[in-house]
């Protein structure tokens, strides 16, 4: 069996809240986990960040299913400037859902949702710690093209 992704609805809301919870959960404890948090959340909760994605239509958010249970979830956005740049800001899968190609397909389908949107290119974020991430990226082709580096002050 291979797992599927769709469109996420507003009746997932609660395994999309628990799974986003599980991933900041994931991050806060990497290096620059906390900062990359704070950067993609401010101060809203899970609940207010899957709310607003759903009122967003320049938002799409999907999950992915194995055996017909929600193991993943991924959201992207489209910005526009001067060009139309796709950012994929979340894309998650649970412990177990990881050996089994869920966080390939969830990327293969923003990719398409990106290009179908005639965006010129897909932007994401992974820590310097999160190999399982960074190595999926580069595995679609995307690379590193900004890093940041921090000192702390206090």
């Amino acid at each position: 069996m291979q797992a599927l992704v769709r469109p996420a609805e507003p009746s997932d809301t609660g395994e999309l809240v628990s799974m986003m919870d599980a991933a900041a959960e994931e991050l806060i404890p990497l290096r620059g986990g906390q900062a990359l948090l704070r950067s993609r959340r401010g101060a809203s909760t899970s609940a207010e960040i899957v709310a607003a994605a759903f009122l967003d239509s320049a938002t799409m958010v999907w999950c992915a299913l194995w055996e017909h249970v929600i193991v993943g979830y991924a959201i992207a956005r489209l910005d526009v400037s001067d060009e139309i740049v796709a950012s994929l800001s979340d894309i998650y899968t649970t412990p177990d859902a990881r050996d089994i190609g869920v966080g390939e397909i969830l990327l293969e389908s923003a990719l398409a949702w990106a290009i179908a949107h005639e965006a010129t290119a897909i932007d994401a974020q992974t820590l310097p710690g999160a190999r399982e991430s960074k190595n999926l990226f580069e595995r679609f082709g995307l690379t590193a093209r900004l890093l940041t580096v921090r000192r702390e002050l206090r």
